[in-house]
């Protein structure tokens, strides 16, 4: 018995977590920080996909005298028809960027924008047409390259200074590029802000997770995980209300602020430190004053001291003894290949897919509608089967399946009709399907294919890997506009799949199923990821069973 409880324990630190469980794993206190904590998932949502409204296709046409003077007749001046598309006249021969002024064809200088579905935009305001439409995918990088500096550096700063803390730093970032960025006059300055937009939003999911899962017990973090996105989805669908509501961006961004200024109240009133964190910076004192706290309100009476908990700090491979660790094993430099690849195609379908849904044809609003529920029912579809089936499985043929789809729309850009315009859509939608579940397992099958010593750092290089596939994805997105091919619209689709498709097969032929493995510790672990190990876990639950009942 002794034997393999010790070396079972070696694969876990339940110290701090029995604790948690023995003032009510899951209690009243939990259940409300939960649902506190999964209003910050929203914000990320509000704040990163409001673009495409903000910067959402804008209908447009030049500027032409009879402008100028207020003509408003509709024989005397290009216009704008039912499906808001430029209408010419017999005396201006124009388009969105050009017009025929005494015989001779010039560049437009000002633009009149079709209003029937947005007010007022980005694009509107700074003029970003034309020459400079590519400038989106600049603005979508500002935003990329945030998440990516958030993803780096969210973990030290949650670590160094505590999760609260960090909180409300992220609401500053998400304020400055909400509240404040509409009175900018400068689109280079706007641009700049949000990169502060991308970084609060990585804050505004990873941290309210982060601190969720520290205040539950082992078994309930993975109904942590599902609140924490489903809220994120949630959070589109609020977005689909504003937007709708508010058609001018600048009043969309200032609607959007007074929820996250808000709340600051829940955070410094009714959010607590993670006494995890407290504890491994030695604040044991207050640590167990919010622990006591807990306990008194789930109803637990409990009197807790300093010696009834200890907490062991990992200290991480530094990115030397990673390489070194890793350049012992092939097989694991194969696997962390393959599963930054996979990565990559999942930022670059998802991210290139959600923030161009203004590109697809049909009412914006609709198209945004189906891509929210999309996303929703994948993060339900989620919780079916994975252990029944195994991670493998469910990861690899969601990337194929997903991967299949998008390149598919291949075919309705060939040899279907405009009239077949859904079907593309269609398509699109179902790669995203199974892109978002995909994405679902990946963290999962990432930390469980590497040994403790190298997780975080091959979680942290697959996350990066995401990151560049999503500042990748700004400009795929945009080749339609650059290119004038037979593909049309469908072409960044088609190249977001094939990337996909290629990731899913590698992935499938290459990496091991994880489904009843115990985390490996050691490399030699990892490489093997046999069962034995559960088969002892199991055999110590037993032993455990049978001492009690002696």
């Amino acid at each position: 018995y002794t034997e393999i409880s010790n070396k079972v324990n070696t694969f876990r630190n339940m110290e701090y977590d029995a604790i948690v469980n023995k003032i009510g794993g899951f209690g009243k206190y939990q259940k409300m920080i939960i649902v506190l904590l999964s209003i910050a998932p929203i914000f990320n949502a509000l704040t990163t996909f409001a673009m495409n409204f903000t910067f959402g296709e804008h209908k447009h046409r030049c500027q032409t005298p009879h402008d100028l003077e207020g003509n408003e007749s509709l024989h005397t001046h290009i216009y704008f028809d039912n499906t808001s598309e430029v209408v010419s006249d017999h005396e201006y021969n124009g388009t969105e960027c050009s017009i025929m002024i005494n015989g001779s064809e010039t560049k437009c200088s000002s633009w009149v924008y079709d209003q029937s579905v947005f007010v007022e935009t980005i694009i509107s305001k700074f003029d970003v047409v034309c020459d400079k439409k590519f400038y989106r995918a600049h603005f979508l990088m500002s935003h990329y390259l945030g998440l990516l500096v958030g993803s780096i550096f969210t973990g030290f700063l949650s670590d160094t200074f505590g999760r609260k803390p960090l909180l409300g730093f992220g609401i500053a970032l998400l304020l400055i590029s909400t509240a404040v960025r509409p009175l900018i006059p400068s689109f280079d300055v706007v641009t700049i802000f949000e990169f502060f937009n991308g970084f609060g939003s990585v804050i505004y999911y990873i941290v309210p997770y982060v601190l969720a899962t520290e205040m539950v017990g082992p078994d309930h973090r993975v109904f942590v995980s599902f609140c924490v996105y489903f809220s994120f989805c949630f959070g589109n669908y609020i977005l689909l209300l504003l937007a709708f509501f508010f058609r001018n961006w600048e009043h969309l961004m200032w609607a959007i602020g007074v929820p996250i200024g808000g709340y600051i109240i829940v955070l410094l009133f009714f959010i607590s430190e993670s006494p995890r964190w407290l504890l491994s910076q030695g604040k044991k004192k207050k640590a167990i004053a919010i622990l006591q706290k807990i306990a008194k309100t789930n109803g637990e009476n409990i009197n807790l001291s300093s010696e009834d908990i200890t907490i062991h700090k990992e200290k991480n491979a530094s990115i030397f003894n990673f390489m070194k660790a890793l350049m012992k094993s092939k097989m694991l430099c194969m696997r962390l290949f393959i599963l930054a690849l996979n990565w990559f195609a999942l930022s670059l379908t998802y991210y290139g897919i959600s923030m161009n849904v203004a590109k697809f044809d049909g009412n914006i609003y609709v198209n945004f509608g189906i891509s929210s529920t999309v996303e929703t029912v994948a993060c339900f579809f989620c919780l079916l089967g994975p252990d029944r089936f195994g991670r493998k499985v469910f990861f690899c043929s969601s990337m194929v399946i997903g991967g299949l789809t998008c390149f598919c729309t291949i075919f309705p850009s060939l040899y279907a009709s405009e009239s077949l315009s859904w079907l593309t859509i269609t398509l699109a939608m179902g790669g995203k399907f199974f892109t978002t579940i995909a994405f679902f397992f990946a963290y999962l099958i990432t930390a469980e294919l590497f040994p403790t010593v190298l997780r975080a750092s091959a979680l942290g290089l697959c996350s990066m890997s995401g990151r560049i596939g999503s500042i990748t994805s700004a400009y795929i997105g945009e080749l339609d506009s650059v290119f004038s091919t037979q593909f049309g619209k469908a072409l960044p689709l088609i190249i977001f799949g094939a990337v996909g498709l290629v990731a899913g097969l590698l992935a499938a032929f290459a990496l091991p199923e994880t489904v009843k493995t115990l985390l490996p510790e050691s490399i030699k672990d990892a490489k093997t990821l046999n069962n034995n190990l559960t088969h002892e876990v199991e055999q110590v639950q037993e032993l455990d069973s049978l001492k009690e009942t002696t």
